[in-house]
Formats: structure tokens, C-alpha cells, sequence
């Protein structure tokens, strides 16, 4: 890797650390405040709001991180990329509100708005390779929401808190970006239609790629209730956080490999086996030491979970080929590619837990997860030396 990419990489990962660290803090306070069932209808809450984040921001982040790092500046993209997550983000919540759902869920989806803000200003300061300054806002965040868990007493009140939260880091990422790059500005927002036609392709694959991500939970949600989901989350959680140095070295490499040079396609190898180095480790660590983990994080009410992380674990080794995969396509603009493929690992990934849940109950939705990580990765592979041959 050149000078410059280590560290970014460096920067991203202190901010993954950063973040996933305090995430974990965040799960083991929420875990404990609320139990393993109250626990579980919070999961399915916050995986609701996430989807709902991931339609609102359509695919925004990744197109500007792409083209302002093209062009080097400043463009009018900014105004209008937040222009349509607005938009996108009061669409979702009337939607939800005429679904009449929970107040907490209702109150929680009121966090896309503040959470539009954020994404701009992250991804805009990624375009320009201030890692620095995002882990200074993964960390104020991560803070925050660290406090919401310390000071709640149930769902609605954590929802409330975490809404706060999300509006105090969105002032807050507005406030850096404007200090840092002088011609950064929000407003006035700008017309918006233009984005949408460019951006779909980027939308249908962040939505596809967290549907996947959290169709277990949903489907656990939904065929075994609040406890099994609980229980679930816990395990899901764990392995979630542990693919903070994914984020750390995709997250730097993506603005130095849309340039297409030969030196960014080396530093592509070698995060590439770097990572998945790592992640053999990482899921050796998890079989050897998931009964200290479980029990550290969230106590004897969880000890259920304990085989499901030993064996979940693995499925960090197919995610790394999946996830340079993809990164790779969008480097290349072959993202329509990638849509396909994501939709297919889609189904694929219904088809197992809906099946495997039926059969073998919290275990099969192990079982799905794992072999569904295998089979995403064999089809993305398939896609991608398909689009070298054309």
C-alpha cells in the first residue's frame, strides 16, 4: 500500500475500532437494561430503521465518495444528494406512520432525517481522504449512543434518546465539514431528479446488501418472536462488529481505486489477502473464545447463544470475498452487475432461512446465514469474471 492509502486505512480503521467498540458497549448496556425480550423487539426496530436509512440515502454516499473524488472538488452534488435523502426520508416516515406502528419505532424512524445529514457530510469527507475527521465523528457518535443506552429504562425511552443523539452528531458533522473544506455547503438544497437516474443503481444495491444483512433477524422476527431474536441479534452483533477492518480498508481504498491506476490495483491484492487473513483469525478467536464472549457481553441470559457465534463466526471469510468483490465492480462502474448478482444472493438467502428456520429452529438460522455468506460469494464471483470477459 502507498504512504497515503495506509493511513486512510489507518484513519478508517481507528474509526471502525472507534465505532465498533463503542457499538458493543452500546449492545452489552442494552442487553443488560432491557433483557433478552425487550432486547429482541429493539433489534427488530433498529433493523427496521436501518433498511429505512438505506432507501433514504439511495445509494447517495457511495456516488459522491466515486465522482467528488474524481473531480477533486466540491460540486453541487452535496446539496442535491441531500435534497433526495430529505425527501426520501419524509416519504419513508408518512409511509410508516400510516402503517400505525409503535411509537418507538415511530419515534426512532425520525432519526433518517438528522441521519440524511450525517451521511452527506461523512461521505464527503471520505471523497476527500479526511479519515482524521471521521473518526472524530464515529467516535461523538458512538458516545452518545453509548449515553442513550446508560440512561434509558425501556425500547420507547432508548428510541427517544438515540433520536437526540442523531440530531446533536448531525449538527455536529455539518459544523466539521463547513470548518475543513470552506466551499462545503448543504444549502440551499438543489434540484434533485438529476441524482435519482444516476444513483438507482447504487440504491437497489444498498438496500439489496442490507436486506440480506438483516433478513435473519426479520425472519427470526417473524417465525420465532422477540426472544429468539434476542438471542439471535446477540450472536449477529458480534460478527457484525468484528468487520470493522473490511470498512477501515475498502472504506480508504474505494477513492484510490475509482482512479484506476496500477498501483491502486496492487494495494487492491494486497488488502485484499491482508483481510482475509484477518478474518481466519478472527473466526478462529470467535470458536475458541465465544462462552467468554457471550457471557462477558451479555451475560447468563444469553448463554444460548454461545454454539451459534462459535459456528457464525466463519461466515467472515466468504463476506471478504463478497465484499472486494463488489468494491472492485463499483470501482469499475459495473454496479448494474452487481445489482443482479446482489438480487439473486437475495432469494437465495430468503429460500435457506425460511427453510432452515422451519426445520431446525435458532440453529437453522445459523445454518442459513453461514451458507448463504458461501453461496453470495460464489455467485459474485461468477458475476464478476463474466463482466471481465465482456
Amino acid at each position: 500500500m502507498n504512504p497515503s492509502l495506509r493511513r486512510n486505512s489507518l484513519w478508517l480503521l481507528f474509526a471502525r475500532l472507534t465505532a465498533q467498540g463503542l457499538a458493543i458497549l452500546f449492545i452489552a448496556i442494552t442487553a443488560h437494561r432491557l433483557g433478552v425480550e425487550s432486547f429482541g423487539q429493539f433489534t427488530f426496530i433498529g433493523a427496521l430503521v436501518l433498511i429505512g436509512n438505506t432507501f433514504t440515502n439511495f445509494g447517495t454516499d457511495t456516488y459522491i465518495i466515486r465522482e467528488t473524488a474524481r473531480v477533486g472538488k466540491v460540486t453541487s452534488l452535496i446539496p442535491r444528494a441531500l435534497g433526495l435523502q430529505l425527501i426520501l426520508s419524509a416519504l419513508w416516515w408518512i409511509v410508516t406512520l400510516l402503517l400505525r406502528p409503535s411509537p418507538p419505532l415511530l419515534i426512532y424512524s425520525l432519526a433518517l432525517f438528522p441521519l440524511a445529514i450525517f451521511s452527506v457530510a461523512t461521505a464527503t469527507l471520505r471523497a476527500f481522504e479526511r479519515m482524521d475527521l471521521v473518526w472524530t465523528l464515529s467516535l461523538a457518535n458512538g458516545l452518545i449512543q453509548a449515553l442513550a443506552a446508560l440512561f434509558s429504562f425501556d425500547v420507547q425511552t432508548l428510541c427517544l434518546f438515540l433520536l437526540i443523539g442523531h440530531i446533536l452528531t448531525a449538527a455536529l458533522s455539518s459544523w466539521i465539514c463547513s470548518a475543513s473544506l470552506p466551499s462545503f455547503s448543504l444549502i440551499p438544497l438543489k434540484d434533485f431528479y438529476p441524482l435519482l437516474r444516476l444513483t438507482l443503481p447504487f440504491a437497489a444495491l444498498t438496500i439489496l446488501l442490507v436486506l440480506s444483512q438483516r433478513l435473519g433477524i426479520l425472519t427470526v422476527s417473524a417465525l420465532k418472536g422477540d426472544l429468539a431474536t434476542g438471542l439471535f441479534s446477540s450472536v449477529t452483533r458480534v460478527v457484525d462488529g468484528l468487520k470493522l477492518g473490511h470498512y477501515a480498508v475498502l472504506g480508504a481504498l474505494l477513492p484510490v481505486i475509482s482512479r484506476g491506476t496500477l498501483q491502486s490495483k496492487q494495494s487492491f491484492r494486497k488488502g485484499f489477502i491482508a483481510i482475509m487473513g484477518l478474518s481466519l483469525l478472527m473466526a478462529i478467536g470467535l470458536s475458541l473464545f465465544s462462552r467468554i464472549i457471550i457471557l462477558v457481553l451479555y451475560g447468563k441470559e444469553f448463554t444460548s447463544a454461545i454454539q451459534l457465534l462459535a459456528l457464525l463466526g466463519w461466515s467472515l471469510i466468504p463476506y471478504t470475498i463478497s465484499s472486494f468483490i463488489s468494491y472492485d465492480l463499483i470501482a469499475r462502474r459495473r454496479e448494474n452487475i452487481l445489482v443482479k448478482a446482489t438480487a439473486i444472493s437475495l432469494g437465495v438467502f430468503l429460500v435457506l432461512y425460511v427453510w432452515l428456520i422451519s426445520n431446525y429452529n435458532l440453529n437453522g438460522a445459523v445454518y442459513a446465514a453461514f451458507a448463504g455468506e458461501i453461496i453470495q460469494a460464489i455467485i459474485f464471483f461468477f458475476f464478476q469474471s463474466k463482466s471481465v470477459v465482456e
